[in-house]
């Protein structure tokens, strides 16, 4: 272990202290000992406890300490509070810009145990509310957190597609004669990928970002690459074989065969139809009705998006014109509750403004239309946010679970279940309240919940941040099974967000989401009838 390492670790030691309110003489103690161990070149651990106490900065307490990480590579104090700081505040702890009083007010304040959940309390303006916190903060938090998680193993798709799209533009131009295609999950549209898989009819002249490290070949010294070759009469075959899919797909194509043919033909001949690369994970492709899979521009309107009136960035306005230059029907803000301070939930009187400004920016626009809905927490009891009398006065109610998320499966379907049979509530948002590669979430019967809200005529979410993408697609066959339509909604935050409904339409591919069963392919008209059709 290096002086630095070993510096580190009573850094963290004195920022969990400082969060929990430890003496400030013994974290004062510490954080002297991080600032003096990391600037000295003599390696403390190949030094006798005398020495190490002959240095300026170092007293008996440090040194000893010392000795402990020599025969352990870490010390008592330091394990103590290592194991009562949850791992994700630790890892917190480790972005720049963030002090222990700021990490202690997001983990209590807020309720923020992992870096995801930060992120994606940054992304819906959270911290800003915060005293000793704003915008500056708040974006350096984002672009530090964003660079922590540059550096896993695992990533989100919109990573991987930013990747995909700057690397093929590159390869395309160094290789002008070559075919080249990305391959592999990523064309299949997972949620969660590994890296990214190329596929070339010759082999390619490779551009600097590309490099070969600890025997991976990554993209910018971080994503890892895939190189397939393959000659072009047998492009079509390899291409299908690469792009991967169910064990039952791909035991149907004989690939020796089907070699010197194109994908359509090879798969129009083997199933009668062409298979999307996201729809090849499905056990049995042949009953798949491709031609009514839900595409995004079935889509007539934007539910599930908030406003300045909560914890957006934009204004209402703003949110209401950029879905008309999208061309969009219609509009639904749904701005957080009044329980959801942490949100700027909205009290009484402010509702009543957002409604006089909904009916004033209707009037301006009579072809299309902003329908007022909320957010409506679902509280620890199962009970929806406001009293009835208020909640009849929205045009739908999307109830979700912010709060208290740690639940065993008892809790959690006892609380869900009630809110689905509450008869205000026309959408159940992101039913697990999962952020991936984060968070969990919290354990769901989906049987149970499907039924209840066939029982209820209740609407699921499919929220298509790609941080969530809950409810997950696996669980859409069932759902149309039961009668349950599926709502592909943004959840935005912000302008550019409202454009993240084409990952719940991918997500919704997966998993065999017809138009037909898909809340907002309905048009202005029907959606207003489905509105007056409340339970």
């Amino acid at each position: 272990m290096t002086n630095k390492e070993i510096a580190a670790l009573f850094n963290e030691l004195a920022t969990m202290m400082e969060i929990h309110g430890e003496n400030e003489f013994k974290i004062k103690t510490y954080a002297n000992a991080y600032l003096t161990l990391r600037k000295l070149d003599q390696p403390l651990l190949e030094q006798s406890k005398e020495e190490n106490m002959m240095i300026k900065g170092i007293g008996s307490s440090v040194a000893d300490k010392i000795e402990e990480i020599k025969k352990t590579n870490t010390f008592q104090v330091y394990e103590e509070f290592k194991n009562k700081t949850p791992k994700g505040v630790r890892d917190i702890i480790k972005i720049k810009g963030l002090g222990p009083k700021k990490v202690k007010t997001i983990w209590r304040e807020l309720e923020i145990e992992s870096l995801g959940e930060l992120l994606y309390a940054c992304q819906e303006n959270r911290l800003v509310t915060l005293k000793g916190f704003g915008v500056k903060i708040q974006n350096e938090v984002i672009s530090n957190i964003e660079f922590l998680n540059e550096n896993t193993d695992s990533f989100l798709y919109p990573q991987i597609e930013k990747v995909e799209q700057e690397l093929i533009k590159e390869l395309k131009s160094l290789n002008p004669n070559t075919r080249i295609e990305s391959t592999g999950a990523f064309r299949r549209h997972l949620q969660i990928l590994e890296g990214l898989d190329i596929l070339a009819d010759s082999s390619l002249i490779l551009p600097n970002s590309i490099a070969q490290v600890n025997g991976k070949i990554l993209f910018n010294e971080r994503v890892p690459i895939n190189f397939h070759y393959t000659s072009p009469e047998e492009f079509g075959s390899k291409w299908i074989e690469t792009t991967g899919g169910s064990n039952k797909f791909l035991a149907k194509i004989d690939f020796k065969k089907e070699a010197s043919r194109t994908e359509s033909e090879i798969l129009i001949d083997v199933f009668g139809k062409f298979i999307p690369a996201e729809c090849r994970d499905n056990e049995d492709v042949q009953k798949l009705n491709i031609e009514a899979l839900v595409t995004h521009s079935d889509l007539k309107g934007i539910i599930h998006n908030h406003s300045t009136y909560s914890d957006g960035i934009y204004s209402l306005r703003d949110m209401t014109m950029e879905c008309m230059r999208l061309n969009y029907e219609y509009f639904v803000i749904s701005d957080h509750s009044k329980t959801a301070s942490y949100a700027n939930g909205l009290n009484i009187d402010r509702l009543y403004t957002q409604w006089n400004e909904i009916d004033s920016i209707n009037k301006e626009f009579p072809s299309f239309k902003v329908f007022k809905s909320i957010e409506s927490d679902i509280l620890s009891n199962g009970d929806l946010d406001y009293d009835d009398e208020i909640l009849g006065k929205f045009d739908l109610v999307i109830a979700s679970i912010h709060q208290n998320l740690n639940m065993d499966l008892d809790k959690a379907m006892i609380r869900l279940i009630k809110a689905v049979e509450n008869p205000f509530t026309r959408i159940l948002g992101h039913p697990t309240g999962r952020l991936l590669l984060s968070r969990k979430g919290y354990p769901v019967d989906f049987i149970k919940l499907i039924d209840a809200c066939a029982a209820n005529n209740v609407v699921i979410e499919l929220n298509s941040n790609p941080y969530r993408l809950d409810m997950d697609y696996s669980h859409i066959d069932y759902a149309q099974e039961k009668g349950v339509l599926i709502s592909i909604n943004p959840d935005a935050h912000n302008l550019l967000a409202i454009q993240d409904v084409k990952y719940g339409i991918m997500a919704a591919r997966r998993g065999n989401l017809q138009k037909s069963n898909c809340l907002n392919t309905m048009n202005l008209a029907e959606f207003e009838t489905w509105i007056s059709s409340k339970k």
